[in-house]
């Protein structure tokens, strides 16, 4: 054979955090005691009749080892040579020699030091700081370590390792003798025995040993740093981001890396938080967006372990926070961001969504149909609307391309009568008019493409020219290695002036369109640690933080031009993603269980700190639902923070999968769907009162509108078992119905006392039930002393026309009495103080001059009507 080979070897491959290239080393990055393998490819197959690895060991030439032919192809060979266990420190060089027909091909050489464990094992000195104390550790090596900060967070307390870990300290003075050095901070305390380097962390009554060990590299910087606690009997843990596998996550090993998986996501995560609660009391947050992985009590039973990178050397920061799971909330998004404000009311609707809507007039058909059949909705997401290759041009339209420079404004373009998109402008106008907003659908790529498209040509070359995107290791773009936008080169939204170009070009929309934000779909395209962002942050800890960046730039640009009245939906983030409300669970089968894991995704993405959530109702893609499976789902997507129907692309001449109600019962036959998708949608809007006033509660205290019961009834131990039943805000118990053929629902009731929303009957909680489940309603209970507002006239119920508007004409005030109590009331973006107090089996309400007319209800029907401004007590005989 005359081809000569080429050697083809990546050490770290594209860094995917799950899957490893046959060209790479494994482990990427060896430490002491790990057995060591270095893979490769020869090119083209064939060329190379034997290979051989060559290499150093600390300078000392070892016995070169032949490769393993492991598979041949006509495009590669696969090769594999196992260098064997190396011993911590250990330098190593390595080079590929392929012999071929024309004589020995050598390649680039490559180099390694094996990284070292080590673990706290005391403490030498100590300095007070100004915000707690600062340790001079020593390794269980016996050498010095880095510096161990503990300090005093507003919300909590905080461990960190390496780096200067703090201010500097005025002196240093030797421990000598064998009392804890720690702070405190109100019923929690994180100290450390300074003669064995035992760390303890006190959340009220419960104390939590810790062990500290850290990895270096062999010069000594901090690679990675792994803490770890002791597990109790029957100890739970939730969080960790949205979690599609599980809402314990108690003996699972979850990692935080923002990853797309398509579909059957498994531990994998579009939106991972490295944040974690616990049933004893305690919340751990690993600080900023490197990789960590997690062990929880999975490798050993009895221990959680978490590992967080520390490329370059930098410090790795662990907050502790003590309390129940809504105080740990609350100080995880106190530290990492809430939302400026709730999302506009009406936000609060259905929302109307397919990938095949694309044309003006099948969007335009399909709102008639929701006019014709009575399903009120007041947001319209239009994904298949631009060119899909600038993402900010209508598909059709004519323009004169620019510079890449270029803000276009809507003048800029002409639309022709028989183009996909003749009248866009027209068409925002009456959705908005019809109550109906609109948003367009986004993408963070640069797409590359086959074959010329001037206007984009230019605004890639632009990009190129002025450093907006993204670089890779060798200083050219970094270009997307995954299937999703295969070559796309990527936005720096790191950089002020990249966000400030991408964005202009899309102000028209928003301005003279009237678009009320956008689907911020993507954000995970980032792979490999050479990648180089404009403010300095590279590999592992760009790749986490980049849907945060990309998300955040849309949401500040559209919330800050319509003045606030826009919202961003996103699949991706990480933590403190929930300052960018809203947020869905991305991709999902058609399927009963991919329903029961959206709604552990929902809770657990409520428990680590997103608050405003939704799914694609009954799943988007492959085969449709059946419609018990559609309706069940839509009952419950009526309960969430967000309701969606949603659904992939269909091909030209494939039968539609759109998830309208009038196609799915068109699909099934069932003619049960319509009316009773309506009936839900209908219901829904007549909740809108209560979701935006649940909203705001959410947006100022950073706790989830879809809560997991244990996060209101922390000391039941059932409500921590329990995935398939949520509240919606404070007063709504939601058990949905996710088993198919069922006709009843065996629920739990939480303590305390709780009314059947559609009887009124009164039931004790703190037990499991039976209830009757027909399609038509979803088991639904309220907390007693709620007062529940709803948008419905006199003589309305749950159920019947409303409207899709979201100021109500007429208020209805469901009160469950309870001794006094009371709650807030919003009309018109004002939040009033309705009071109540029983009385002899009746109830007094005293109302502050509510501006619409105010019909009371009791749970047995009883009701009484204030007129519109009327101050002062009325009674509900």
């Amino acid at each position: 054979m005359s081809d000569r080979p080429t050697i083809v070897h990546a050490p770290h491959g594209t860094d995917h955090p799950y899957l490893a290239g046959p060209d790479e080393r494994a482990p990427r990055d060896p430490a002491g005691g790990d057995m060591v393998s270095v893979g490769f490819l020869t090119v083209p197959g064939g060329a190379a009749r034997a290979v051989r690895l060559c290499w150093t060991r600390n300078g000392r030439p070892q016995t070169p080892v032949h490769g393993r032919p492991l598979a041949t192809g006509h495009d590669h060979d696969r090769w594999l040579v196992e260098l064997g266990v190396l011993d911590a420190g250990d330098a190593v060089e390595y080079w590929m020699v392929a012999e071929g027909e024309a004589g020995p091909v050598e390649s680039p050489r490559f180099r390694f030091a094996a990284r070292r464990r080590r673990a706290l094992a005391g403490v030498s000195a100590v300095a007070e700081t100004g915000e707690g104390l600062l340790l001079a550790t020593v390794g269980d090596d016996g050498r010095p370590g880095p510096a161990l900060a503990l300090r005093r967070l507003p919300a909590g307390l905080q461990l960190a390792l390496g780096g200067e870990a703090g201010a500097s300290p005025d002196s240093w003075q030797p421990v000598d003798g064998e009392a804890a050095l720690g702070v405190a901070a109100g019923a929690a305390g994180l100290s450390v025995a300074p003669a064995t380097g035992r760390l303890s962390y006190r959340a009220g009554a419960e104390t939590l040993g810790l062990r500290l060990r850290w990895l270096e590299e062999a010069d000594g910087a901090l690679a990675v740093v792994e803490l770890s606690g002791e597990l109790a009997d029957g100890e739970a843990l939730v969080g960790l981001g949205e979690r599609f596998d599980g809402l314990d996550q108690r003996g699972r090993a979850p990692d935080v890396a923002v990853y797309e998986q398509y579909k059957n996501h498994g531990n994998r995560t579009y939106l991972p938080v490295p944040f974690m609660i616990s049933s004893r009391g305690y919340a751990c947050l690993v600080e900023g967006t490197a990789h960590v992985a997690y062990d929880l009590g999975r490798a050993v039973e009895d221990r959680w372990r978490c590992a967080a990178q520390a490329g370059g050397g930098r410090p790795v920061a662990i907050d502790l926070f003590a309390g129940d799971p809504a105080a740990c909330v609350g100080a995880l998004t106190a530290l990492t961001g809430r939302p400026a404000a709730p999302p506009p009311d009406w936000a609060f609707g259905l929302w109307m969504s397919s990938n095949e809507w694309n044309t003006q007039a099948r969007v335009e058909r399909e709102v008639a149909l929701h006019a014709e059949h009575g399903v009120p909705a007041t947001v319209l997401v239009i994904e298949a609307w631009s060119d899909e290759t600038t993402f900010y041009i209508w598909n059709g339209a004519r323009y004169t391309p620019r510079d890449g420079d270029w803000a276009p404004r809507l003048a800029d373009f002409s639309f022709p009568v028989d183009g996909p998109w003749p009248d866009p402008k027209g068409m925002a106008d009456a959705l908005h008019a019809a109550g109906i907003r609109l948003l367009l659908w986004q993408i963070p790529a640069l797409k590359q493409i086959d074959g010329p498209h001037p206007q984009h040509d230019a605004d890639a070359g632009h990009a190129r020219e002025r450093g907006f995107v993204l670089r890779g290791a060798d200083g050219a773009p970094y270009r997307n290695p995954a299937f999703w936008f295969n070559g796309a080169m990527i936005p720096d939204f790191s950089s002020a002036a990249a966000t400030a170009w991408w964005m202009q070009k899309r102000a028209y929309l928003l301005d003279e369109l009237g678009v009320a934000g956008f689907k911020t779909d993507g954000g995970e395209h980032l792979q490999g640690r050479g990648i180089l962002a404009s403010d300095g942050r590279r590999g592992d800890e760009l790749v986490n933080a980049y849907p945060n960046l990309y998300i955040g730039a849309y949401h500040r640009f559209a919330t800050a031009r319509r003045g606030g009245d826009a919202l961003t939906f996103s699949r991706a983030g990480h933590t403190g993603a929930g300052a960018f409300p809203a947020h869905w669970a991305g991709d999902e089968n058609s399927t009963w269980e991919a329903f029961r894991r959206s709604i552990v995704a929902g809770l657990s993405a409520g428990l680590s700190g997103v608050p405003f959530w939704g799914w694609d109702i009954a799943g988007f893609s492959e085969a449709l639902p059946t419609a018990e499976l559609y309706l069940r789902a839509t009952a419950m997507a009526a309960f969430c923070p967000i309701m969606q129907y949603h659904s992939e692309y269909t091909a030209p001449g494939e039968p539609s999968k759109d998830r309208t109600p009038w196609r799915v019962q068109e699909h099934t036959g069932d003619e049960r769907v319509i009316p009773l998708a309506r009936h839900f949608a209908r219901l829904r809007m007549a909740l809108v009162p209560y979701l935006v006033r649940e909203a705001a509660h959410s947006a100022a205290s950073g706790e989830p509108m879809l809560r997991a019961l244990l996060l209101d009834h922390p000391g039941d131990k059932e409500c921590w078992r329990i995935a398939d039943q949520f509240r919606l805000g404070r007063d709504l118990l939601v058990a949905p119905v996710v088993e198919e053929g069922a006709a009843t629902r065996r629920l739990y009731l939480p303590p305390g006392d709780w009314h059947d929303l559609w009887d009124g009957a009164a039931r004790g909680g703190g037990r499991w039930i039976e209830v009757d489940a027909p399609l038509t309603h979803i088991p639904l209970f309220v907390r007693a002393g709620a007062v529940l507002p709803l948008q419905l006239g006199p003589g309305q119920w749950l159920g019947d026309d409303v409207g899709n508007g979201t100021a109500p004409a007429h208020l209805t005030l469901r009160v469950y009495p309870a001794g006094s109590s009371g709650a807030e009331v919003s009309v018109g973006g004002v939040m009033y103080r309705v009071d109540i107090k029983e009385e002899g089996g009746s109830a007094v309400a005293l109302l502050p001059g509510l501006p619409v007319p105010t019909t009371l209800t009791l749970p047995d029907g009883r009701e009484v009507t204030a007129e519109a401004g009327y101050v002062g007590e009325i009674r509900l005989d």
